[in-house]
């Protein structure tokens, strides 16, 4: 967390002014973050950090037009390599290693909304990777969310440094960089290497599956598109969608399960990331529906339990 003195004149500053005045203002920030996500080229390195775990990246970013296009290499430990494009994982080092940095990368993509489910507030000035740096803090008006604190570049409104934080003050997650040069992105930085395997390498439409619905979703939160994969001709397709609420997010995933393939009910948490998974059955088989974010568990299991097949699909 950020303390007062750390943020000097500017944070006193920000005390003279009415709430309501510091609310427009996060606001303002958060529009030029979202803008800075798809109109700025840059690359650098960031330091990731969940449950006491640490690891470093280097990202290659790119914003041509309407289409962003990212690298991301792991520079410790095990090898790992991340191809995005439109937030889409292209390729991977491993079909297990799940992206990092999908929470810190996601602008906000209706900043005026969000203060119907945030308390907005400009904190003051900081500096992050050698560039100056503006804080906004996000704190949820409920239970169903994680608290923020967004660094936001002061030149060019860019992310530069993200906490994430539990209801009880505890940090979950910290993304930072630690050097950043915005620059053009020549197409060799964006080819993948040797061993990034190809997500989803076969795209199946939708194919009679049941369309399964949760019953319940957290006030604000929205889903996107179903998009339907599978890795390989000879492994089943898995349908996904995405819910937002403009800055949490997270994925519910619908897998078929056949007599060879058997599943239990589970819950699994890692830092501010949990999953729950909760076995549904249908006129058309069984399925395995797991809810993967970075939301409170008590958010993800109450989404799990609430899961409905849509009436004209199970018929």
């Amino acid at each position: 967390m950020i303390s007062k003195r750390g943020l000097g004149c500017g944070y006193l500053a920000a005390l003279l002014v009415s709430p309501s005045a510091l609310a427009d203002d996060a606001v303002t920030w958060l529009q030029r973050m979202s803008e800075a996500a798809n109109q700025v080229s840059y690359n650098g390195a960031f330091v990731y950090e969940r449950s006491g775990s640490f690891s470093t990246h280097q990202v290659w970013h790119r914003a041509d037009g309407d289409v962003i296009t990212e690298r991301l290499l792991q520079a410790d430990g095990e090898p790992h390599e991340w191809v995005r494009r439109d937030g889409h994982v292209q390729c991977a080092s491993s079909y297990s290693a799940g992206p990092v940095w999908d929470s810190a990368s996601q602008a906000s993509q209706d900043p005026d909304s969000l203060g119907q489910w945030y308390s907005l507030e400009v904190l003051g000035t900081t500096r992050v990777a050698d560039h100056a740096t503006t804080v906004v803090s996000v704190k949820p008006r409920d239970n169903f969310r994680y608290a923020y604190e967004l660094y936001l570049d002061t030149e060019t409104g860019l992310l530069l440094k993200s906490l994430l934080i539990n209801e009880r003050g505890t940090l979950l997650e910290r993304f930072q960089f630690t050097n950043l040069a915005y620059s053009d992105i020549a197409d060799a930085n964006l080819e993948p290497g040797a061993a990034c395997l190809q997500l989803g390498v076969t795209l199946k439409g939708e194919q009679g599956q049941t369309d399964w619905q949760p019953g319940w979703l957290p006030p604000g939160f929205t889903g996107g598109p179903i998009d339907v994969r599978a890795f390989s001709v000879d492994e089943p397709a898995v349908s996904s969608r995405v819910y937002s609420d403009g800055i949490a997010r997270f994925t519910v995933f619908f897998e078929p399960l056949g007599e060879d393939r058997l599943a239990n009910d589970l819950r699994a948490q890692l830092g501010p990331t949990v999953a729950v998974s909760r076995k549904l059955n249908a006129g058309d088989g069984v399925f395995l529906a797991t809810v993967v974010g970075e939301i409170p568990p008590e958010t993800a299991e109450r989404i799990a339990a609430s899961f409905e097949p849509d009436a004209e699909s199970a018929q």
